[in-house]
């Protein structure tokens, strides 16, 4: 069943090689906003222009399933809309290098990226990213649109909202939980709950910045 790429950037570069070490294809092209990657290639897969291409992607080359490659939580989520809008299934990639529980839970649209690990009874919602080396333990519970960063260690048992960004390798200690459209940045040890809408870093992680950059200018 054929597939499409949303996003021809970096973290795009990654999921195709995923997708390629998976053998899911065929990849019928990549559609991006930037108007200086179109025509272009990445790894000999072509760029067609932006999400307009995509009817053509599906009448002309019968795609059926779309990959949404994109880090932003916030892109990810509309772009994901927007597939599902025109029919496209989102399927669950998980590289041949990662370990995931038989008896955890993945969401449409969901990426388990190499040598990352989701535990036992992890549950994690739509469009989420486990990156690169991140393990995300035992009876954790992942919003949709979710990033956990290559080299995050989130402990058993801890929550992350929706949209939140846990940063490269940042440790969450077990049992805590982090709201929506948080971001914990890179390198930060977590030791207490981290309110939505808020930025903290630091080890012990502290509060930066309150308020939601959804509805930021």
């Amino acid at each position: 069943m054929a597939i499409v790429v949303y996003g021809a950037g970096g973290h795009a570069r990654a999921v195709l090689e995923l997708m390629e070490r998976s053998a899911i294809n065929p990849i019928v092209g990549i559609v991006d906003d930037n108007p200086e990657l179109w025509n272009t290639k990445i790894d000999g897969i072509s760029v067609v222009g932006n999400i307009e291409k995509l009817g053509h992607l599906i009448k002309v080359l019968h795609a059926r399933r779309a990959a949404i490659a994109v880090g932003d939580n916030v892109l990810r989520k509309k772009f994901g809309d927007h597939a599902r809008s025109l029919g496209l299934r989102l399927p669950v990639l998980v590289h041949p290098a990662a370990y995931v529980s038989p008896k955890a839970q993945l969401g449409d649209g969901t990426v388990v990226m190499a040598g990352a690990v989701v535990g036992a009874h992890a549950r994690i919602g739509e469009l989420g990213i486990v990156n690169t080396r991140a393990s995300v333990d035992h009876d954790c519970c992942l919003g949709d649109a979710v990033h956990i960063a290559p080299g995050v260690t989130l402990a058993g048992n801890v929550t992350v909202g929706n949209h939140t960004l846990v940063g490269v390798g940042a440790c969450v200690l077990p049992g805590l939980c982090i709201g929506d459209n948080a971001i914990v940045g890179a390198g930060s040890t977590v030791i207490r709950d981290v309110p939505s809408d808020t930025t903290v870093a630091g080890c012990p992680a502290r509060i930066l910045e309150r308020g939601s950059r959804l509805h930021r200018d």
